[in-house]
């Protein structure tokens, strides 16, 4: 008996990190950073905002 062996996927439920692949336009690299905030007390710090900007040698791009 031969036993196929499959390929498993896996999946997270969730939203997506941004895509910068093609934000920063001809510069490379183009890589995606996080911007975190200062909070104004620790118990804030669990929900403290984040957000996502596309970078490419030292110039921020939107992120798309």
């Amino acid at each position: 008996m031969v036993m196929a062996k499959r390929a498993y996927t896996l999946q997270v439920a969730g939203s997506r990190l941004p895509d910068c692949s093609h934000a920063c336009g001809s510069c490379k690299p183009c890589r995606l950073v996080m911007v975190s905030f200062v909070c104004s007390s620790l118990e804030e710090a669990e929900t403290c905002p984040v957000a996502y900007k596309c970078m490419c040698h030292n110039k921020s791009y939107p992120v798309p």
